[in-house]
């Protein structure tokens, strides 16, 4: 799921300083991902049946993130982001309950390397980020359509292929997520609406790099 792209085609004037601006969006972040590994810990043993997962993983996130790209208050919007943040946590425990700590370690690794590069990226190259968001797009909702379809075709689930598609999909949208909050007005509320998009990303891009060096282990 992302943010629509109207959150990314405000214009106005800016009310806060670059530094300030990049100061608040990775905070928003961090905070994100810190709360959902918080409440992962306490759902390592929740077993949801799948319309549980339809409602925790889709329902909520998804009134969460209209919520959140539909106002312009720094409030609602960060309110938005939590319901995002906590239904994923909420999911992440039992899924990194079946993993090995080895494994979890290792994907969070490669996870914060890749959001360092991938963000630097965005922000050094604009002119190619700038051209590939259509193609993204596209290629997003191909890959929501298969994980959909996945809940119902175990044996889609369990593509390793499906999973780098994710990754590399995801890997380029910290890029081009990152190059368009350099060209919108600098406010705390596109902060907030900026640090949700990039932590549906890196959330993600987290989940395929799990799922693929599980794959390799097994």
């Amino acid at each position: 799921m992302k943010i629509g792209e109207n959150v990314f085609e405000r214009t106005g004037e800016s009310t806060m300083s670059q530094r300030g601006f990049y100061a608040a969006l990775g905070g928003i972040v961090a905070f994100g991902l810190w709360l959902s590994s918080v409440v992962a810990a306490e759902f390592v043993s929740w077993d949801p049946s799948l319309w549980m997962i339809l409602l925790v993983g889709l329902g909520i996130p998804l009134v969460g993130i209209l919520l959140a790209s539909a106002s312009t208050n720094p409030g609602i919007s960060f309110l938005g982001y939590l319901m995002v943040a906590i239904p994923f946590g909420m999911l992440l425990g039992p899924v990194l309950n079946s993993y090995s700590p080895e494994i979890v370690e290792r994907a969070m690794l490669y996870t914060a390397a890749v959001t360092l590069v991938m963000g630097l990226a965005g922000l050094r190259y604009p002119g190619f980020f700038a051209k590939i968001g259509g193609a993204l797009f596209v290629a997003l909702i191909g890959l929501v359509v298969v994980r959909l379809i996945s809940l119902f075709v175990p044996a889609l689930a369990n593509m390793t292929l499906i999973d780098y598609a994710a990754a590399g999909i995801f890997s380029l949208y910290i890029g081009y997520d990152m190059h368009r909050a350099s060209v919108m007005p600098h406010t705390l509320d596109n902060a907030v609406d900026t640090a949700l998009s990039l932590y549906l990303d890196i959330i993600n891009l987290f989940m395929s790099l799990l799922r693929i060096l599980g794959h390799s282990k097994d």
